[in-house]
């Protein structure tokens, strides 16, 4: 078994799903799957997010909440993902969304284009340009280093799955 790497890749001339407003800063990032791999877009986005090792959850969610001041709800509701609440489900797409009184609104697309790729995509609205831009000078490497990581745990996961299911 090799362990897929993700890379970056353009971000997408037009999403719908973040509305007119122009953003401010953009990433995407791709990762190759088994394609065996059936997860919907929410199973891989939880699985990234919620499933990750608890150091990386931890440095997640501080980032989150003291670095960024997202406004997160409760963990434990089905409708958020680590937090970020679900604006769009379905098992192609995900969509979620935060708020931050210093940042700005944050949005994630995940897509499943095919059984074999995950594309996960990033976008950030300024509200206050100064402090946002400040705020995400700081943010923003460890965004795009955590993401990848994040991308490259959740599809490692499924293989793990696979290697540890009962032969018959």
């Amino acid at each position: 078994m090799t362990r897929e790497r993700a890379r970056r890749v353009p971000v997408p001339v037009r999403e719908p799903l973040i509305g007119a407003d122009r953003y401010d800063y953009a990433d995407a990032f791709e990762i190759q799957l088994d394609e065996s791999d059936a997860r919907s877009a929410e199973e891989f986005a939880r699985c990234a997010l919620e499933e990750a090792p608890w150091l990386v959850r931890g440095t997640v969610s501080v980032a989150h909440r003291y670095l960024l001041r997202l406004r997160l709800g409760p963990r434990s509701s089905s409708d958020h993902v680590f937090g970020w609440k679900i604006r769009t489900s379905d098992p192609d797409l995900i969509q979620l969304e935060a708020v931050s009184p210093f940042l700005g609104r944050g949005v994630i697309v995940g897509r499943r284009p095919d059984r074999a790729r995950t594309v996960i995509t990033t976008y950030v609205f300024f509200t206050r340009p100064v402090l946002s831009r400040a705020l995400w000078t700081v943010a923003g490497p460890l965004h795009r280093r955590v993401a990848v990581y994040l991308l490259e745990h959740a599809a490692a996961q499924r293989h793990l799955a696979d290697d540890l299911a009962p032969v018959r």
